[in-house]
């Protein structure tokens, strides 16, 4: 089998572990609850909207982030070790944040103008919402255990670090798609 193969199986694999790991009441519960909180503290319907479309804005970004450090571990054959990679994707989440917070003005001058060429619904906006959110969370979790299980993780050394990284998000929007499609958020 060539590398890559190898990789993707290896990828499969654990992605098939996490999501069998998952409880999808309490995935439900956690993303109503968020979504609750995040309704209650909003001053209107619109303002609501905007604060989902903002931590969309906030897990996109810590998206990249996230793939540029995958990226690097790939390139340089090593994974960091389990808190030295909590620190640093801590720090991108920080500087992530930071960004969004500059950003805020433009971002929901832009979002106002998407609800109404799009015709945005707030179903639309909560699932794509918790589709950001579970996406985000399996990203931290495959990271995880990529670098507390290392020995089994150098496999994908061995492949293309560019394509691995887009067998990884193939697996993690499939499997989103699939968690987000069992959820009831309305």
């Amino acid at each position: 089998m060539m590398a890559q193969e190898v990789a993707n199986k290896f990828i499969e694999k654990v992605c098939n572990h996490l999501v069998r790991n998952m409880n999808i009441t309490k995935v439900e519960q956690h993303l109503k609850e968020t979504i609750a909180i995040q309704r209650e503290s909003a001053t209107s319907q619109t303002a609501f909207w905007d604060m989902l479309m903002i931590n969309m804005l906030y897990f996109t970004e810590n998206e990249q982030a996230w793939e540029r450090e995958f990226a690097k571990m790939l390139e340089q054959k090593e994974w960091l070790k389990a808190e030295k990679l909590e620190e640093e994707l801590l720090m991108q989440q920080m500087r992530v944040r930071q960004q969004v917070a500059e950003q805020m003005d433009d971002a929901t001058e832009l979002f106002h103008k998407q609800y109404e060429t799009e015709n945005l619904t707030e179903e639309d906006i909560i699932y794509d919402y918790a589709y950001s959110s579970a996406g985000h969370s399996m990203r931290m979790d495959l990271l995880t255990v990529l670098v507390s299980t290392p020995e089994q993780s150098k496999v994908l050394f061995d492949a293309d670090p560019q394509e691995t990284i887009r067998i990884v998000n193939g697996y993690i929007a499939y499997h989103t798609d699939g968690l987000i499609n069992k959820t009831r958020l309305i």
